[in-house]
């Protein structure tokens, strides 16, 4: 059962960024605004959100895993191990949503801050039927069964992939985006079960650049100078620039207060609710996102040491361990919205938002059931 597996140096960039992704879905679902360190997530209010570098980062990770580091591996294998996973991912989410929905049904019944979208009827054979055929979906844990559907499927992108078809997996990808049935004007309900449709081109995009992150790199390398002076740099200036004005379009009434401000707020959050819809995913939002990810990834590369140094210590534990981190926050936010809630107070939001930071670092740290939630 032994196998050996190609030496590939982790990419602790990815590392960080995963790290800063996820505190980020932590401060944005606990949603305890204003805090003080809004800007970390900017509340999930810019035109992309650090859930879709999560994703991408995710498809890279296995990409690299389970692709280029396992490429002398027999797929069978390779297969087994994988589908292992997207079980137990699988077996994770219906677990918390059931949880979730009978501890919702019968502790805190008629609670008004219980999150909202639990089912009505308190049929326990609907809710086992309809959770376990992705019917029915609840909690803080939704991206779970992403996971699950895009993990069972990787095998046959791996398999393409091994064999330099590379270009068929983004067609097929890029497919199954373009003619997505999703309709962001369909009830709620139904535009977040479709959600996996348009979000698997991130994945399935991250597992190509993964799988061939080894030659990637190599030839990035030998046109260093190149690229840095024709392609980074006009990447990072033109990233922090739309950043920049994006930030403000959608904060700007928060600074100053008056017609304009609320206006040019108010155009932002519709061209974000619309042209940049979440669940749809369109093309503006992916090409948005995937220039804001590569400039992000650009500057913490050039400055890695600098930031291991003086942000590893939170990043790195976060990074290298998110779906134990995405898991456990599910849980923690769950409660903490029936708790407590956003007041006026900044102090007092921040505090309750870093506790829990504090209290899942602390979990890493002492590994509180990482035998049973998935890492």
């Amino acid at each position: 059962n032994l196998f050996i597996a190609k030496k590939i140096p982790r990419i602790v960039t990815f590392d960080i960024m995963r790290g800063f992704f996820l505190i980020a879905i932590v401060i944005n679902h606990l949603a305890l605004f204003p805090n003080f360190i809004d800007w970390w997530g900017m509340r999930g209010y810019l035109l992309v959100t650090t859930a879709e570098g999560f994703f991408l980062l995710s498809g890279i990770v296995l990409g690299v895993v389970r692709g280029a580091k396992l490429i002398d591996v027999p797929m069978k294998k390779v297969t087994k191990i994988v589908l292992e996973r997207a079980w137990t991912l699988y077996l994770t989410h219906i677990i918390m949503v059931i949880a979730f929905t009978l501890i919702g049904w019968y502790i805190f019944a008629g609670n008004p801050n219980i999150k909202y979208g639990i089912m009505e009827s308190h049929s326990w054979l609907q809710l086992i039927w309809n959770t376990v055929t992705l019917q029915y979906i609840y909690g803080w844990a939704d991206y779970l069964r992403f996971y699950a559907i895009f993990i069972a499927l990787s095998p046959i992108a791996l398999w393409l992939l091994r064999r330099g078809k590379w270009y068929l997996v983004l067609l097929a990808s890029f497919a199954v985006w373009l003619f997505s049935p999703l309709d962001i004007n369909a009830e709620w309900r139904v535009v977040e079960l479709m959600q996996p449709i348009p979000w698997q081109i991130l994945f399935f995009s991250g597992l190509v650049i993964g799988f061939h992150w080894p030659d990637i790199t190599e030839w990035c390398t030998a046109r260093r100078k190149v690229l840095t002076q024709f392609v980074a740099w006009p990447v990072v200036i033109l990233a922090v620039s739309l950043l920049a004005w994006n930030a403000f379009a959608v904060f700007a009434y928060e600074w100053v207060d008056n017609a304009w401000t609320r206006e040019i707020s108010y155009r932002a959050w519709e061209l974000r609710m619309h042209e940049f819809a979440k669940e749809a995913l369109p093309m503006a939002r992916i090409a948005l996102f995937f220039l804001w990810f590569w400039a992000a990834f650009l500057i913490i590369q050039r400055f890695e040491k600098t930031f291991v140094k003086y942000t590893g210590w939170l990043l790195i534990p976060f990074g290298t361990n998110s779906l134990y981190v995405y898991t456990l926050h599910a849980i923690i936010v769950y409660f903490a919205h029936i708790y407590f809630q956003p007041t006026g107070n900044k102090l007092l939001n921040l505090v309750v938002t870093v506790s829990v930071i504090a209290l899942i670092y602390a979990a890493i740290r002492t590994k509180f059931l990482m035998k049973i939630i998935p890492r």
